[in-house]
């Protein structure tokens, strides 16, 4: 059984902040949190500043660049003196004034504080540790208008107290009771009165003021667990975080497995934002009244689900109270809850925004909204029926595609899962006899009749197609045929072996990487020719000097060739001519004539062309020009056709395709 008497004394222990480093209990002066002043002293300034309640108006100082010193306004005679140069005054300023306002806008709560009389003590009078405690807390604000006005004081709303840490600590150890602030008593009486109480320990109260930043937030927590530990003791809740299981309420049965689309209808729900199903239990659990704990990390909804948990609350006529740590966390959920049109219903309590004049302003327009009646038009309630009727139609949607279908006992579901399953696969045609009433004991053998199959087929790796009896149409293996293997194996295994090892010497020669199979075999037969018939270079073209006659030779043939592809421009330049003169002139074509013999033969053709046609025969023609002509191109003629005889008795006639410009000048590059 879980005491909680002792969860709660733990807990309040680790409330409690005794050690030296608390500044309740410890205050020291620091360079940017903490600033004492001198001038007025400290009762004069309690009574104008806390009893007058006017600001206190720090002087505006001359600039002073970074990094100069001040000393232009130490002549100064300020009216506010402190234990700091005027330039390092409004450096403190500036940063308390930062942090207590980070303080106020995250936190919601005043932490800088105007601290009026010391008390120095020590913890036993053989101690020479003496420690400075402020005594007289007073809540304080620090603003500024503009960059050129000056830092000004007031005073916080926020309640006085007497420092309750060390109120704490002097009942606790010492027996002291400090006396509670009362507005009617004055500085004066208060130190007054703390002095006597402990003049017996040898202490000392010094009538001293100092700003600094201060929280003791933690300490009226620890007070309000001291003060009401009964109750909270019997509390359901607190039992139930104590580790008492017991305490908790149970979650009633009609809410376990609650169908929301069947059981609510649209007009029951005041939801403003969207909501998942775990979101939707948690809304249920909070109208049932059921206590949870919600927890996801950031980004998961939480503040949607308390955004539609205060909706639904508002709707049944409930208060709601959201309390947060973090200013942010309330602003998110208010700001849902004004874009849902429901800021009217929040009532803003503690914030840096929240003074007295603001929550009065925010009841005052409840109250008067209050006097306006909302009423529902038709259109609403016609788009809620509308609603409703789509809902019906798609949970009777999902009930059809969940319902088991006989005789596979299978759901539309997941048939559509398994199709979808296959979609990458190869569809594979097979008949099934009476499909519509395969039943699922059937159902499953062909499963595992075809999980056997790829099992089988599984095991094939990449070395099946290497099988020797891959390809094989063997039906069935009969005696006769296992006899014919024996006799004949043998032999063509020995013949096998022989053309593998002629195989490898030959593609070792060869510089070639291929497989010794009967295909790649077929594939390089007709290579093999064609290298056998090709005639072989000699090796002292490559190796010898007998190669430089030949570049020569290749210079002279491609001047040669150079000079017949002249020529057979001019021709054809003379052909096209003709042929546009006289379209009875029947001419070859120019790249028919290549050889002496075919250009003999077009001339003397042309000739008779000439002589025989009745346009021509009658003209005296000297032919003597065209005979020189023709003689030199027979010379020309024959001297080439000497020349390709000679290459074509040594290579092949592929030689004329082979561009020696190119192989002349790799050859000297290289």
């Amino acid at each position: 059984m879980v005491d909680v008497n002792l969860k709660i004394e733990s807990w309040k222990n680790k409330l409690l902040d005794l050690s030296k480093r608390n500044r309740l209990l410890n205050y020291r002066e620091t360079k940017r949190s903490s600033l004492k002043i001198i001038t007025p002293e400290c009762i004069e300034l309690f009574q104008s500043f806390v009893q007058e309640e006017e600001p206190l108006v720090f002087p505006i100082l001359f600039d002073v660049s970074e990094g100069e010193e001040d000393n232009g306004n130490e002549g100064i005679d300020y009216p506010i003196k402190t234990d700091k140069s005027p330039k390092e005054t409004q450096r403190t300023l500036k940063s308390l004034r930062d942090k207590a306002k980070t303080a106020l806008e995250e936190q919601g709560v005043n932490i800088l504080y105007l601290s009026f009389g010391f008390l120095k003590w020590n913890e036993s009078q053989d101690s020479d540790c003496w420690f400075n405690s402020p005594i007289l807390l007073v809540p304080a604000s620090l603003t500024i208008e503009s960059i050129v006005s000056p830092y000004v004081l007031s005073l916080h709303e926020d309640e006085i107290v007497i420092n309750p840490t060390l109120s704490y600590k002097l009942e606790n150890d010492f027996g002291i009771t400090l006396p509670k602030y009362n507005e009617d008593v004055d500085l004066h009486s208060i130190i007054d009165e703390i002095a006597k109480l402990t003049a017996s320990n040898g202490w000392e109260v010094l009538s001293e003021a100092s700003l600094s930043l201060l929280s003791f937030l933690k300490i009226n927590m620890y007070n309000d667990l001291n003060k009401h530990k009964d109750s909270i003791a019997l509390n359901p809740i607190i039992r139930t975080i104590s580790g008492d299981a017991s305490a908790s309420d149970k979650i009633p049965e009609e809410i376990n497995n609650f169908d929301y689309d069947k059981d609510i209808t649209p007009t029951e729900v005041f939801q403003v934002v969207d909501a998942d199903s775990s979101q939707q239990d948690a809304i249920l659990c909070a109208k049932k009244g059921i206590s949870f704990v919600l927890q996801g990390p950031p980004g998961t909804g939480k503040s949607q689900t308390i955004t539609n948990i205060i909706a639904e609350r508002l709707a049944d006529g409930k208060k709601v109270l959201f309390v947060s740590e973090k200013m942010a966390a309330l602003e998110v959920v208010h700001r849902r809850l004004t874009s849902a049109g429901l800021n009217n219903f929040c009532l803003i309590l503690h914030s840096y925004k929240a003074n007295k004049r603001t929550v009065l302003d925010q009841l005052g327009a409840t109250l008067a909204l209050a006097q306006n009646k909302a009423i529902l038009t038709d259109e609403a309630f016609q788009k809620l029926e509308l609603l409703q009727f789509n809902k019906e139609r798609l949970n009777e949607y999902a009930s059809q595609i969940f319902e088991t279908v006989m005789p596979l006992n299978k759901t539309i579901y997941e048939v559509n899962g398994l199709l979808a399953n296959l979609e990458s696969f190869d569809d594979i045609i097979f008949q099934i006899d009476d499909i519509g009433s395969i039943e699922s004991k059937q159902f499953n053998r062909f499963i595992n009749l075809l999980q056997q199959f790829t099992t089988t087929i599984g095991k094939m790796t990449d070395d099946y197609k290497a099988n020797p009896w891959y390809g094989a149409i063997v039906s069935s293996v009969s005696h006769e045929l296992r006899y014919d293997l024996g006799q004949k194996l043998g032999a063509l295994i020995q013949k096998v072996e022989k053309s593998q090892k002629q195989l490898f010497a030959l593609y070792k020669d060869l510089s070639l990487e291929r497989q010794t199979s009967y295909q790649d075999i077929n594939d390089i037969i007709p290579l093999l020719k064609a290298a056998a018939e090709a005639p072989k270079i000699p090796s002292s073209w490559i190796l010898g000097d007998a190669i430089e006659p030949l570049f020569s030779e290749t210079t002279a043939c491609e001047s040669l060739k150079s000079l017949f592809w002249q020529k057979h421009s001019e021709l054809s330049a003379l052909y096209l001519n003709a042929a546009n003169n006289d379209a009875s002139i029947k001419l070859s074509d120019v790249n028919e004539l290549l050889t002496v013999e075919s250009i003999k033969n077009e001339l003397n053709k042309i000739i008779s062309v000439i002589t025989n046609n009745s346009p021509y025969s009658g003209i005296n023609i000297d032919y003597s020009t065209a005979r020189e002509l023709f003689d030199e191109s027979q010379r020309k003629a024959k001297l080439m056709n000497e020349i390709v005889d000679r290459l074509i008795s040594v290579y092949e006639e592929s030689v004329f395709s082979i561009d020696y410009d190119g192989i002349l000048s790799r050859y000297k590059t290289e």
